[in-house]
């Protein structure tokens, strides 16, 4: 019999529309030995009203959650922060209030650490959209902690907190940097693959990641390249602390610098000292990667620094 409280951490901003149906799921899972932490970042609607109204509703005791409020609008990675400084779980589980779970989610979970003896447990994940269509998402988990470290630098491994039940005292090991709010977790997983001894899987589609709210921090395109940015610098700087720099961990850190830095030669974003400035030690990564004959000639115009070219196509 498993034994292992988890904490089940949902960090909260202005999703009164979606909220409802992300506690139900929370609310109805099957596995009893949870608390709840829920931080509300200064929201401006209705959602943590939402939120006290569905507690009463399933008749949650006081004892039973935590709720945190901000009196200002702090931030995904502050957020996160005050969930972990509030659980009280062996492990803790993130929820996003904009998805929703499998009832079962919570107890599969927590069956695969062996009564606790593993530290990280993953699982795969749904899309959820508007038009009722979803897609399935299979990760390419390895058993291993540190070759799971070494897929999620360059996204090989999805690397989101939420599709994760991480052992609470993991989180004793590094700080959360606050304000870098798209990305976290990023950097966040990638740590506590580093700390973490022992990892498993389960073999299932436990998560709904709803991709139809719109308000969504990921969907904010710029503010989401500036902290990408942020993030690799500070995966690099830990990469190099922790002296794990091979050379397949740089070439994966370069993919992922071009992979970000090539969205300054987008129409939509084209900023040519942006792309100049951004990473220069990945400008020749575009011929590792399968892009189309037209992305090509752009990106090799750009390594060449024939810049008043690109110019002149992007204006046509």
């Amino acid at each position: 019999m498993n034994t292992q409280k988890v904490s089940i951490l949902v960090p909260i901003y202005n999703v009164e529309k979606f909220l409802p149906k992300c506690l139900e799921s929370v609310f109805a899972q099957t596995y009893k030995n949870v608390d709840y932490v829920f931080v509300d970042d200064c929201s401006s609607d209705n959602s943590l009203n939402v939120l006290k109204q569905s507690l009463a509703k399933n008749n949650i005791p006081d004892d039973k959650y935590t709720i945190v409020s901000h009196s200002i609008n702090e931030g995904i990675a502050v957020s996160r922060a005050d969930c972990i400084a509030n659980a009280k779980g062996d492990y803790v589980q993130f929820v996003d209030s904009d998805d929703w779970i499998e009832p079962t989610m919570t107890q599969e979970m927590v069956d695969a650490t062996k009564n606790g003896e593993v530290d990280i447990v993953g699982c795969h994940y749904v899309k959820d959209y508007l038009n009722a269509e979803t897609t399935f998402h299979k990760e390419s988990y390895s058993c291993s902690t540190s070759e799971n470290l070494i897929r999620s630098i360059n996204y090989d491994i999805s690397t989101v907190l939420w599709k994760l039940l991480i052992r609470r005292t993991l989180f004793d090991n590094f700080g959360i940097t606050p304000h870098v709010d798209i990305g976290e977790d990023y950097i966040i997983s990638i740590k506590l693959f580093f700390y973490a001894d022992t990892f498993a899987v389960v073999d299932k589609y436990l998560y709904h990641y709803v991709q139809y709210n719109q308000g969504r921090l990921s969907f904010q395109t710029l503010r989401s390249i500036n902290n990408h940015i942020k993030g690799v610098k500070e995966v690099e700087a830990f990469i190099n602390e922790k002296r794990i720099r091979t050379k397949k961990v740089v070439e994966l850190l370069n993919l992922r610098k071009f992979n970000i830095k090539s969205n300054f030669l987008t129409r939509g974003l084209f900023n040519i000292a942006a792309y100049k400035e951004t990473f220069p030690e990945s400008n020749k990564e575009w011929r590792k990667i399968g892009y189309s004959r037209k992305e090509r000639i752009k990106f090799w115009l750009a390594e060449k620094q024939l810049y008043f070219v690109l110019v002149l196509i992007m204006k046509m």
